[in-house]
C-alpha cells in the first residue's frame, strides 16, 4: 500500500480524527492560555507602570497644594537624584496652554502640549478629576502620561518613557510559538496513542467481522479488552451476539438434518403408495386406498408446515388471538378428552384435578392446542403405567396450569432448551416428531402475555406449568 493511501487511511480512519480533534483541542487550549497570560501580563505592566505614576502625581499635587510652586520645585530637585525621578517628565501647564513650570528629560520631547491637553474655552477645564493618557514615542519606547487638574486651574502632569510592552513580550511571543509548535506535534502523537489504544477493540471488531465474511469462520470472536467502559461493553455484546448466531446456525443445522429426517419417511411412503396404486390400476380399491393413504401422509406434511408457520408467526408476535371470557379447568378438561382414548391404549392414567373455575380472557382453541400439547408430550414419555395430572388454579391473581407426569423428567442442562424451535433431545430421538410442540406451546403463552416453566418432581418426572393473566 502506498504513502499516500495509508495517509488517506489513516484520515479517514475513527482513530486519525480523534488524533486530530485533541491535537487541535490541544493547541487551541494552549492558544487560548497563552493569550489569556500576554493579555494579563500586558495589563500588569501597564497598570504597574500607572500606578507608579499616580502615586508620584499625588504627591506632587499634594506639595503643590500647600507650598506652591516653589515648594514643588524643591521638592522635584531634591528628588531629583533618584534614577527613577530623574527620568520624570514633570510639567504645570495655564489655562491658555502656556507652560507655566516643567522638568523634561533632555532625551525625549521637550512639548506635547497641545497633543495632549485640550482646553474647553471658557477659561478653565472643564473635569476636575485625574485621567491617564498614553503617546507611544517609538517601537521601543511608550510614553506614559498621568495629569490631574489643580484647584488654581492649572494641570499638572507627571509622565515617563517606559519600554514598549510589545517588545518587552516579544520574546514572550517567540517562546510561545516554539512550544506551540512542540505542544502541537506533541498533542497529535498523544492524540494518536490514546485515540489507538481507544478504538483497537473496535480495530478488532471490524477484522473479526471480516474475517467471519471471508471465511465463514463462525467461532471467531474478538479478543475480551481490559477494563469496564463503553466500548468494553460493546465487544461484549458483539461476541454474545456471535455465540447466539453460531447457536442458532448450529441449532438450524440440527432442525434441517431432524426435519429432513422426520419428512423423508412420509414424503417416501407417499411416494411408493402412489407408484403402487400407478402399477395397479385394474383394482379400484387399492387405488382408492393408496389416495387415501397420500392423503393422510400429505396431511401429516401440511400440519407440519402449518406448525412452523404459526410457530414463526407467534414468536413475531403477529399471532392472531380471539380472546373472550372462558375457564381454563374447562379448557384443559377438554384438552384431557383428546387423549383420554390414547392414555388408556398406553395403560396410563390421565386426569384432571378437582378445584374451582380458573377465570381467564384468552383465545380458548389457541390455548387448548397449547394445553393439548403438553399433555401429548407427557403420554408420550410416561411409561405405561405411570400418571398424568393435569392442575389448573388460581395463584396471586394469575392462572395456572400445571401438568406433571411420571416419566423420566428432562435433565437439567436440556430444559432451558425444550421450549427452543426444533430442538429434541435425547430422550425424544426414538419418537417421532420435529420438536415444535413445546415451542409452540411457549410461542402461545407469551402471545397471551404469559410465561412458562419447567421442573423435575423429587420423586421423578417433569412438571410443566403456564402462568397466564387473569
Amino acid at each position: 500500500m502506498s504513502l499516500r493511501a495509508q495517509l488517506d487511511r489513516w484520515r479517514r480512519s475513527l482513530a486519525g480524527r480523534l488524533s486530530l480533534q485533541f491535537a487541535f483541542l490541544f493547541a487551541a487550549g494552549f492558544t487560548l492560555v497563552f493569550v489569556l497570560l500576554y493579555w494579563t501580563l500586558e495589563r500588569q505592566l501597564e497598570a504597574q507602570d500607572y500606578d507608579a505614576l499616580q502615586l508620584r502625581l499625588r504627591q506632587y499635587a499634594g506639595i503643590y497644594a500647600e507650598s506652591g510652586l516653589d515648594g514643588l520645585r524643591e521638592r522635584v530637585t531634591e528628588d531629583g537624584e533618584a534614577p527613577h525621578v530623574r527620568s520624570l517628565f514633570i510639567r504645570l501647564i495655564g489655562r491658555e496652554g502656556s507652560v507655566v513650570w516643567g522638568k523634561i528629560p533632555p532625551d525625549w520631547i521637550d512639548s506635547d502640549t497641545q497633543r495632549v491637553v485640550v482646553p474647553d474655552g471658557w477659561g478653565g477645564w472643564s473635569e476636575q478629576r485625574v485621567y491617564t493618557m498614553r503617546v507611544p514615542r517609538d517601537d521601543q519606547q511608550d510614553l506614559a502620561v498621568v495629569s490631574q487638574a489643580l484647584p488654581d486651574g492649572l494641570l499638572l502632569q507627571v509622565g515617563r518613557s517606559t519600554d514598549s510592552r510589545t517588545v518587552l513580550l516579544a520574546p514572550l511571543k517567540r517562546t510561545f510559538l516554539e512550544i506551540g509548535g512542540i505542544v502541537v506535534v506533541v498533542g497529535l502523537g498523544v492524540g494518536f496513542l490514546s485515540a489507538w489504544r481507544a478504538t483497537r477493540p473496535l480495530h478488532q471488531v471490524v477484522e473479526t467481522a471480516r474475517r467471519i465474511i471471508t471465511t465463514g469462520a463462525l467461532d471467531a470472536r474478538v479478543p475480551a479488552p481490559g477494563g469496564r467502559d463503553d466500548v468494553a461493553e460493546l465487544v461484549n455484546h458483539f461476541n454474545t451476539v456471535l455465540d447466539r448466531n453460531a447457536s442458532l446456525v448450529r441449532t438450524m443445522r440440527e432442525a434441517l438434518d431432524n426435519a429432513a429426517h422426520d419428512l423423508r419417511t412420509p414424503l417416501t411412503s407417499l411416494r411408493g403408495t402412489a407408484e403402487l396404486a400407478l402399477i395397479q390400476q385394474g383394482d379400484a380399491a387399492a387405488g382408492r386406498e393408496a389416495l387415501a393413504d397420500c392423503v393422510e401422509r400429505a396431511d401429516e406434511v401440511l400440519h407440519l408446515l402449518r406448525t412452523l408457520m404459526e410457530v414463526s408467526e407467534a414468536e413475531a408476535g403477529m399471532l392472531r388471538l380471539q380472546k373472550t371470557p372462558c375457564d381454563l379447568r374447562e379448557i384443559a378438561g377438554h384438552a384431557i378428552d383428546l387423549y383420554s382414548d390414547v392414555a388408556e391404549s398406553r395403560d396410563l392414567q390421565l386426569a384432571l384435578a378437582p378445584g374451582d373455575a380458573v377465570p381467564i380472557t384468552a383465545d380458548p382453541v389457541r390455548l387448548r392446542q397449547a394445553i393439548a400439547n403438553l399433555i401429548d408430550n407427557a403420554v408420550k414419555y410416561t411409561p405405561a403405567g405411570g400418571r398424568v395430572d393435569v392442575i389448573a388454579e388460581t395463584r396471586e391473581r394469575e392462572a395456572v396450569l400445571t401438568v406433571r407426569d411420571t416419566g423420566p423428567g428432562i435433565p437439567p442442562d436440556e430444559q432451558p432448551r425444550v421450549w427452543e424451535r426444533l430442538y429434541r433431545g435425547d430422550q425424544s430421538r426414538s419418537q417421532s416428531g420435529l420438536g415444535l410442540g413445546l415451542s409452540l406451546v411457549r410461542a402461545i403463552v407469551v402471545a397471551h402475555g404469559g410465561q412458562t416453566g419447567l421442573t423435575n418432581a423429587p420423586d421423578g418426572g417433569a412438571i410443566f406449568e403456564l402462568h397466564l393473566p387473569t
